[in-house]
């Protein structure tokens, strides 16, 4: 992978080795608080799915790659239920060299998988990895959940975490993950929380990857849902180009 802008030393590019796209990608750690970076991948025509209507339609190999790679730096993983049960989400499992990463910064073996969901509209067998080794599952949803739906997520041995009378309050959610320890915050998505969090001024930084392909049809974007009222500024942090013609950015709070 070839680094081509890095902001703050516009002069700096080359080649990248594995340690250097890992430092580039290193999750910041407050002391207080939680830093929440999201990720997604886009077409050249502005989709988030492929044909098949998963993202992994226009994934790329160097785009999974560095998918892994910001697991590997994270405390948490945050998705939404529509995505969850879309790209089918389970437990996290890693490869070695993601669990050495994890014990070279001094992270736990495993993120934890975070699920919003209002509805609990969810498979309890999110709680399973096809690996035997994997993370725990926390779903939050408002304070007031679907009891019928309750009972089968907790005898999975997941988490509900309370946030927000009649709906998820996300504010008071990534406080209380950060309160537990959980400060570096990755979202995957969807659009709709995406969207959700970028109105509640959480989103601290925003990787996004350009697949070299196009899709036509109708799909999503990174955000869906009511326009911002005041959207949160944001300045290019650095790009890298990878060899099957991927483009790979992040922005940060301006």
């Amino acid at each position: 992978m070839l680094l081509i802008f890095r902001r703050g030393d516009p002069d700096v590019h080359g080649e990248l080795t594995d340690t250097g796209l890992s430092e580039l990608y290193r999750h910041p750690a407050p002391t207080s608080g939680a830093w929440l970076r999201t990720n997604f991948i886009t077409s050249l025509d502005g989709s988030i799915q492929g044909p098949n209507g998963r993202s992994g339609g226009i994934g790329t190999p160097s785009d999974q790659h560095v998918f892994a790679l910001h697991r590997a730096h994270c405390d948490a993983v945050l998705v939404g239920a529509g995505t969850a049960r879309t790209e089918r989400y389970r437990a996290v499992d890693l490869a070695p060299w993601q669990r050495e990463v994890r014990r070279e910064e001094g992270l736990s073996d495993f993120p934890l998988l975070v699920i919003v969901s209002a509805s609990l509209d969810l498979d309890p067998a999110i709680a399973t990895a096809s690996a035997a080794a994997c993370g725990s599952v926390l779903v939050v949803t408002s304070e007031r959940p679907p009891i019928d739906r309750l009972a089968p997520l907790v005898d999975a041995g997941i988490e509900v975490l309370g946030s927000g009378r009649s709906r998820v309050d996300l504010r008071g959610a990534v406080a209380q993950l950060a309160e537990r320890g959980f400060r570096r915050l990755l979202c995957e998505g969807g659009p709709r929380l995406h969207r959700d969090l970028l109105a509640a001024d959480l989103v601290d930084s925003l990787s996004l990857t350009l697949a070299p392909s196009v899709v036509g049809g109708t799909g999503s974007r990174t955000t869906v849902g009511p326009a911002l009222d005041a959207s949160p500024g944001f300045q290019l942090d650095f790009a890298v180009y990878a060899d099957d013609h991927t483009l790979f950015t992040q922005y940060v709070r301006a």
